[in-house]
């Protein structure tokens, strides 16, 4: 039978690096979920306004209902006035497309691009 020189497993500087790194890709992404989230709910909320609009109404329609629909899904990071309500060729097209940026850590911010947030109304 022989017996081990070594000690084996993983030493204690192993295992704080392992903590570090498994702490800071947990707090990137408590950071990030909910910018990623509020972008999906932008997304959901044009489609949904598309959905229930036809392109022979008024802007001013569209804007009210897209308005409206912003305040009850609670969309903070982008601006109803920042979405862009326009005609081209005969259909309505809603352009929310956007950048949000989120602080990480100090001095240090990550930007998001939502830039699939276009929808045509024919």
């Amino acid at each position: 039978m022989r017996i081990r020189n070594r000690q084996s497993g993983m030493s204690m500087l192993g295992i704080l690096v392992i903590v570090a790194l498994f702490a800071f890709f947990l707090t990137v992404v408590m950071r990030l979920l909910p910018t990623f989230m509020e972008g999906r709910s932008v997304k959901t909320v044009i489609e949904g306004v598309a959905a229930a609009s036809n392109s022979k109404e008024s802007l001013g329609e569209i804007n009210k209902r897209l308005t409206s629909s912003f305040i009850t899904n609670q969309i903070e990071s982008l601006n109803p006035r920042d979405v862009r309500v326009y005609r081209d060729k005969g259909k309505v097209i809603i352009d929310a497309n956007y950048e949000a940026r989120t602080p990480l850590f100090t001095g240090v911010d990550a930007v998001l691009i939502f830039d699939q947030n276009t929808v045509v109304i024919d």
